[in-house]
């Protein structure tokens, strides 16, 4: 396998990578608010306390997440414009 290859099997594994991150990091806020919001209700068996602090712990990594797939997504554009102009 020559290093153009390399290259491009890496950059389609972090496209991928990527996507993954801010999927599952959306699916991390959804569920963080799901959680809080059925507590609001009473609809589930949870202490107060349990379920905002899970919520807001969900939420904060899903935001993580979305953070980390983004700057990736922008190293990898980066990566992309050097190994065109060469």
């Amino acid at each position: 396998m020559n290093l153009d290859e390399r290259i491009e099997q890496s950059a389609t594994y972090s496209s991928f990578r990527t996507s993954l991150d801010i999927a599952m990091g959306a699916i991390y806020i959804i569920l963080g608010v799901i959680l809080v919001s059925l507590k609001q209700f009473g609809a589930l068996e949870l202490s107060t306390t349990s379920a905002w602090v899970l919520g807001s712990a969900m939420i904060l990594y899903g935001a993580f997440r979305i953070y980390r797939g983004i700057t990736a997504i922008g190293a990898l554009r980066r990566t992309r414009n050097r190994n065109t102009r060469r």
